[in-house]
């Protein structure tokens, strides 16, 4: 008879969780510098005037991950590290300029650019800091509590990424495709345990949450005057798929491509908002009959899960 499962060992602190979280890295051939000290993080909060969320400070006084695109506390000039913090708003200018971007409770959009960008950097000011963590990937602030969500933020996209950095460090890969370091991608659970604290949900957080909803009611499928860039929406599938474990073929066959050297191929037949939709429903359907979990086909296919709407849901 075989012996019973051991069972999962779940992190009750965050010490333990940040312990285990940094073994992991260092697994991952990550450099990892001693954790910052108390007097280090002192420095930081009062220079950029924020206060580390307590689940990243406990990660980063367990050991610092220096590794490229992770952001050097200790190393980094001053000037540096504004840059990174100063970047969530310099895409979100770049997306009210050239996309027309506009969240509603801002109020009545100005007629130029310069009184726009000067009314969201108002905003944002009041908003809580985003701390940088990894390349475009932050978590605010404020409110000073565990469990604070990851948003990814550039200058094509604006969307929450996990519920908080927990759930970021276990579901999210950093993949290099052609030697290019491209957006984290979620992938399938990694071997760290989830804390007993994680999140289950997206807590709101002012000014940055509803950006992302707007982002999203926007629709990254339409550009340019209402046109679907197909391209660009396929090509991301497929790379999705394939950092998730999917060889080549195996995605290419579940998009119907025809043998291209990349995803344009598959936008030869797609013409509508409609056929998008289809098409992302069957290659969700595919993911979940070769086993997937919905939750892993949801953050794979960069799809929401609303009943409500039937368009959205995975089949």
């Amino acid at each position: 008879m075989a012996a019973p499962p051991k069972p999962k060992f779940v992190c009750f602190s965050f010490a333990a969780y940040a312990k285990t979280l940094i073994a992991y890295l260092k697994s991952l051939d990550i450099p990892i510098l001693p954790g910052l000290t108390d007097r280090e993080f002192a420095s930081i909060e009062s220079t950029f005037h924020f206060t580390f969320p307590p689940d990243l400070r406990s990660i980063l006084q367990e050991g610092l991950p220096v590794g490229p695109s992770f952001p050097n506390w200790r190393s980094s000039s001053p000037q540096q590290l504004q840059i990174l913090l100063n970047l969530p708003f310099l895409s979100l200018s770049k997306n009210i300029s050239l996309r027309e971007f506009w969240c509603d409770s801002w109020g009545p959009k100005p007629e130029s650019n310069t009184d726009a960008f000067s009314l969201v950097k108002q905003l944002s000011q009041k908003a809580p800091v985003l701390v940088p963590i990894y390349k475009n990937c932050y978590i605010p602030s404020l409110p000073n509590m565990a469990g604070n969500p990851v948003f990814y933020i550039d200058s094509d996209d604006v969307r929450i990424l996990s519920f908080d950095v927990t759930r970021f460090f276990q579901e999210v890969e950093f993949v290099q495709v052609g030697g290019v370091l491209k957006a984290p991608f979620p992938r399938k659970k990694n071997n760290v345990n989830m804390p007993a604290w994680a999140a289950t949900s997206a807590r709101r957080v002012e000014f940055w949450t509803e950006v992302a909803e707007r982002w999203r009611r926007a629709g990254d499928w339409w550009k340019d005057g209402g046109h679907l860039d197909l391209e660009g929406c396929l090509e991301e599938v497929f790379w999705r798929l394939k950092s998730g474990g999917w060889r080549e073929e195996e995605v290419r066959e579940m998009m119907m491509m025809d043998g291209g050297d990349n995803a344009k191929c598959g936008a030869q037949w797609v013409r509508t908002r409609g056929g998008v939709v289809w098409h992302v429903r069957v290659l969700s359907l595919v993911l979940l009959r070769a086993g997937w979990s919905k939750e892993d086909v949801l953050y794979s296919l960069d799809l929401k899960d609303d009943d409500k709407n039937d368009k959205d849901r995975v089949v």
